[in-house]
């Protein structure tokens, strides 16, 4: 298990790193707490200096420089689950969905904060690969015992459906489902700006120059820049019961996007290329409340052909509960008004959106 910690206000009283800090002074109140996992809660955008988000564990506190560390869990090392294939946090283990499962293949809804596969930045997390490892399913074994069934990936913060494949053969198709572009992603995401308009977006994505953990929008080819598509529609829930209400005022901004291709924090980027960005995240931009830990992304539906049989399956993981909370819905009404069908047919007039390049 970890522990829920809210500090505020910690000053710091001699001009050393944010992560040495953070870590001598968690290791007083919380033992066991990881240099490795401090310096990933600051990376995550969890940590503020002044009131402002600080990415970089080796920033140079001030004497008298005030530490927020937000409401966050950090994993503790004298914590983990026992299992030596084993790490996950039980919190995570229930909060991990099962939407379909067959003899092929095996359909999650991924909970925010859980680590697909582990990294080299990362080590010590725990992850999905771990929860299946320890469920004691038949996975894939294609990708090696690394990435144990997993054919595609969500970003940590990220919530939402997956497909995790359970033999080498629906491995197979699957990842060639996803390189020919047949397979449908939609993501529902809160932003801090409605879009201008409808549009498709078009910018090769490759790695930022200036920080190593971002992506950023290129001409091809520079700094690795691959193609990349999105598709960005604004989603106004009182639009389903009344077609000529507009949105209320003081509420996020509700988006959803399709994507063509799986490039890195593509919505992420693609986002940020038009000024907008999603609540919580702080990496690309975001420069709101600091009560907002997580990034509000979520994978909302997959549509694929089954790789044994061809059907075409459909699956949708219902929003979180965080997701409704920022809205000022519950839960159940949220996902009654906001349902695949509606979203599926905000794309239907794709053609006619502005295309941006």
């Amino acid at each position: 298990m970890s522990d829920e910690i809210l500090f505020q206000k910690i000053v710091c009283n001699d001009a050393q790193r944010l992560d040495s800090f953070l870590a001598r002074f968690l290791g007083e109140v919380l033992p066991g707490a990881s240099r490795s996992s401090i310096a990933a809660a600051i990376k995550a955008g969890l940590v503020s200096v002044n009131k402002k988000a600080v990415l970089k564990p080796a920033h140079k506190l001030k004497i008298n420089d005030e530490v927020l560390v937000k409401k966050s869990r950090i994993p503790n090392e004298n914590s983990r689950i026992s299992s030596e294939n084993s790490r996950i946090p039980n919190e995570l283990f229930e909060k991990i969905k099962i939407i379909y499962e067959d003899d092929d293949i095996l359909v999650i809804s991924k909970p925010s904060g859980l680590v697909v596969h582990e990294a080299s930045s990362l080590k010590g997390e725990s992850t999905l690969v771990d929860f299946l490892k320890q469920s004691n399913r038949q996975l894939a074994t294609l990708g090696g015992e690394f990435r144990a069934g997993i054919v595609h990936r969500l970003d940590r913060y990220t919530s939402g459906v997956m497909v995790v494949a359970k033999s080498d053969f629906a491995s197979a198709e699957l990842s060639s489902q996803l390189q020919q572009k047949t397979a449908s992603r939609i993501y529902i995401a809160l932003c801090d700006l409605p879009l201008k308009q409808n549009c498709v977006v078009e910018r090769a994505i490759g790695r930022c120059e200036n920080n190593r953990l971002k992506k950023a929008v290129y001409p091809l080819g520079k700094n690795g820049a691959k193609y990349a598509k999105s598709a960005f529609c604004n989603i106004f829930l009182d639009e389903v019961q009344n077609p000529q209400n507009s949105p209320k005022k003081n509420t996020p901004n509700i988006i959803a996007a399709k994507l063509f291709t799986g490039r890195t924090h593509q919505i992420r980027v693609h986002l940020s290329s038009i000024n907008r960005h999603i609540l919580g995240d702080v990496l690309y931009g975001f420069k709101g409340s600091c009560d907002i830990i997580r990034v509000f992304l979520h994978g909302y539906i997959l549509e694929l052909k089954h790789p044994r049989t061809g059907q075409m399956m459909s699956f949708c993981a219902p929003l979180e509960d965080d997701f409704a909370a920022l809205i000022g819905v519950d839960t159940r009404t949220l996902n009654e008004k906001l349902t695949k069908n509606f979203v599926l047919s905000c794309f239907e007039p794709i053609n006619q959106w502005l295309c941006l390049s």
